[in-house]
């Protein structure tokens, strides 16, 4: 199967996926494999109707649980997080406007659900980063997240952008021309890409979502460690399966953190919010112990 993915390139791998209603077996296969607690109306739908056989889209199980475990993780109040956590359920850009953009399409869920990324909108409110780089936009939800975060934050005068980078010419189509201002596209491995982008730039997140291989993490979380700003948040979009960041964390002093978020009615029993932060402000000296 390996051999095949290679054969065929990312291009036609990406456009195979528009089939996914109709690739019974392999959600099948992946319904087995997961094994998530979801009601047989749910593995029917899914296996039957659900176009999504990766990267998938789901409600937390319980959003309160979760943004608030985020809050402790990042040391912010929690009632901070939960504001910014129920600013996407009024938000039409992530809601009626999403859902009108995608109603013809046959690739993609009519009313898709952010699920993890809904922290990831969090964190971009919380920390107002001036630049957030994401390796890895596939059909962009992770990046309609991140835009309308910083677009939010703009509003009260924190403004960022957003740099995403793809292999794949077509990724990111859920996001519209409109809502594209805040937004710098690279087409090209991050290898040929990402250091010319980052040249004379301080970055204050990385979503990292390209290939999780050690050489792989090691060359992008390392670029973004090189151009860290004061404050610096890595995630690693693994869910933890890579060690490479808990390596980089003891190499480096970052704090590692994991938080869980589970799904809700979904075969895919979502998975783990693994990131780094790393604080590269001054610190006073310590005063002489007499």
């Amino acid at each position: 199967m390996g051999a095949l993915k290679r054969l065929i390139g990312p291009t036609w791998r990406f456009r195979a996926h528009h089939l996914g209603r109709l690739r019974w077996l392999t959600k099948y296969r992946l319904m087995r494999t997961y094994g998530a607690e979801a009601g047989w109306r749910q593995r029917l739908a899914f296996v039957l109707l659900d176009p999504e056989i990766e990267s998938f889209s789901y409600e937390l199980d319980d959003e309160v649980q979760a943004i608030s475990a985020l809050a402790a993780a990042v040391g912010r109040p929690a009632e901070e997080l939960l504001a910014y956590a129920a600013e996407v359920r009024e938000d039409p850009e992530l809601g009626r406007r999403l859902w009108r953009h995608l109603r013809w399409r046959f690739d993609l869920k009519r009313r898709p659900q952010l699920g993890h990324r809904l922290a990831w909108y969090v964190l971009v409110r919380a920390f107002k980063p001036k630049l957030v780089v994401e390796t890895g936009i596939y059909l962009g939800f992770g990046s309609l997240a991140l835009l309308r975060a910083l677009d939010r934050n703009a509003e009260e005068g924190d403004p960022g952008e957003l740099m995403s980078f793809d292999i794949v010419p077509a990724a990111g189509a859920v996001v519209r021309e409109a809502l594209r201002h805040r937004w710098r596209r690279y087409i090209g491995t991050t290898k040929d890409t990402l250091p010319a982008a980052l040249e004379g730039r301080q970055v204050d997140m990385l979503f990292q979502d390209t290939p999780h291989t050690e050489e792989n993490q090691r060359f992008e979380f390392g670029l973004a460690l090189s151009h860290s700003g004061e404050r610096l948040l890595l995630m690693d979009c693994s869910g933890g399966y890579a060690p490479t960041l808990r390596s980089l964390c003891a190499e480096r002093g970052g704090a590692y953190r994991e938080v869980a978020m589970r799904s809700r009615g979904h075969i895919h029993p979502g998975a783990p919010l693994t990131f780094a932060m790393f604080d590269n402000r001054p610190r006073a000296p310590s005063g002489d112990v007499g």
